[in-house]
């Protein structure tokens, strides 16, 4: 009951119209829904506008039955519709053979950390597309997730619901096939559901490899390392489970696309693949050039032969794209050595450098650099 009266009468008409029921205007002057269907034409549905009017449950409750029985849905999951009406949802089911009313608790808090990151990774990808993003903390893709919703689970071993309220957020995406008017969230659902469908074909018919090279000259690839890692992380060793992914679509707006109706099926014996996929795609992470600006952490140049220094400097830069600061080490000439060493020994000091910064483990190398200047903290503020 309870369930029943927290649909709004605004939601049971979306989700109704969205099944093929029509409403009928002459009956809104009396403040009723009235709604009728071409595949039953002696079948009307009638509701109050107003949800606290005295029969809003009964009606609803026989609406709910009616549909439930037409469409061959448990009434449970005609409600669920109706509750995420605004919301594009995302199941991930977990299932392995066995006893499957158990689940290990180390397992279970992994799979939901990966549920987020997998969300992350295709909020980055929307946003700045490429096969490795160095870290998932682009502001608008925490924005994203703080949006999302944990939902009741479902029956069927385990399987966990995320909402995502299609409108929460009045971003836009930088993928070019995106329409404009495309809400961030369903570019993020939707870019989500392409990309694990495009992963899950890729390894049914044999592709990997092509594939592979195919994201790796991409401008705008929908598969990154850290989708991959979500995903592969969904798997456990002890119960071997597979996980089948399945999207509903908010009512509010059709998809720009088919999406096939069954689920996104990842087997246990995929997993070992989209590992190798991940390092595949980290390992393509391009060099970045760019004028940095940082501090200087250690300078460890050596003495020449006309009595100045130059060599090694080890500087902690910022990657403004990423929100993260990586420790890189770089090669000066005696004249910008000079400068690394006053700016390493003066507080609040910060340098400029332009040169090529290489991926890989920290500190990562900068080179080819063509410039280097100190910055003092009061032009970083005024700036």
């Amino acid at each position: 009951m309870s369930d029943l009266m927290q649909l709004g009468p605004t939601d049971v008409r979306d989700f109704l119209k969205s099944q093929g029921w029509v409403v009928l205007d002459e009956a809104i002057k009396d403040r009723l829904y009235v709604l009728s269907n071409e595949r039953y034409p002696r079948r009307q549905l009638v509701f109050p506008m107003d949800q606290f009017a005295p029969d809003y449950f009964d009606s609803l409750a026989l609406i709910i039955d009616k549909v439930a029985e037409l469409s061959g849905t448990a009434a449970r999951q005609i409600i669920s519709k109706i509750q995420s009406a605004k919301d594009d949802v995302l199941r991930l089911r977990v299932a392995f053979e066995g006893n499957d009313s158990v689940l290990p608790l180390s397992f279970a808090t992994s799979f939901i950390q990966n549920t987020e990151k997998l969300l992350k990774a295709a909020a980055c990808t929307v946003l700045r597309p490429r096969t490795h993003h160095p870290r998932l903390t682009l502001s608008e893709a925490a924005q994203f997730v703080e949006q999302t919703k944990f939902g009741q689970t479902e029956s069927g071993s385990f399987v966990l619901r995320v909402a995502c309220p299609i409108h929460a957020l009045t971003l836009q995406g930088t993928l070019e096939f995106d329409d404009p008017e495309t809400p961030f969230v369903r570019s993020v659902t939707s870019t989500l559901y392409h990309a694990v469908a495009q992963l899950a074909d890729a390894i049914e018919t044999d592709k990997v490899d092509q594939m592979v090279d195919e994201l790796k000259t991409m401008q705008q690839p929908l598969i990154s390392s850290n989708l991959c890692e979500a995903i592969s992380s969904m798997h456990d060793d002890q119960i071997n489970n597979r996980v089948d992914l399945s999207f509903d679509w908010s009512v509010l707006r059709a998809p720009s696309f088919h999406p096939i109706v069954r689920p996104i099926s990842f087997q246990h014996d995929y997993f070992p693949r989209i590992e190798e996929i991940r390092r595949e795609l980290r390992s393509a992470e391009l060099d970045q050039v760019d004028t940095f600006i940082g501090t200087v952490e250690a300078v460890e140049g050596e003495m020449g032969g006309d009595g100045r220094r130059s060599g090694g400097v080890v500087l902690s830069l910022l990657l403004s794209e990423e929100g993260e600061s990586v420790r890189a080490r770089t090669m000066l000439s005696p004249d910008d050595y000079a400068k690394a060493n006053s700016a390493h020994m003066q507080h609040g000091v910060y340098v400029s450098v332009t040169g090529r910064l290489r991926p890989g483990r920290q500190p990562r190398q900068l080179v080819d650099v063509s410039s280097f200047g100190m910055i003092s903290r009061d032009s970083m503020t005024k700036s």
